[in-house]
């Protein structure tokens, strides 16, 4: 099984990166809607962080890990 998620790269106030992450992202997701969402993060003051409030984009990925769950007895 394979666990796709987004990760978008943004810069807060001080200058530095600040993740966000969201987990099983659809498999046709487009740049852009990834870039509405992260304009629509930055418009909506949604997150902060340890640098402050997050003012920019600065990148976004797909991530894609495979999972095999084992059965433990």
């Amino acid at each position: 099984m394979a666990d796709k998620s987004l990760i978008m790269t943004f810069l807060n106030e001080e200058g530095t990166r600040a993740n966000v992450t969201l987990p099983d992202v659809k498999d046709n997701i487009s740049q852009q809607e990834v870039s509405v969402v992260m304009d629509t993060i930055i418009a909506g003051n949604i997150f902060s962080s340890t640098g402050g409030n997050l003012i920019a984009k600065h990148s976004a990925q797909i991530t894609e890990r495979n999972v095999t769950d084992l059965v433990v007895r």
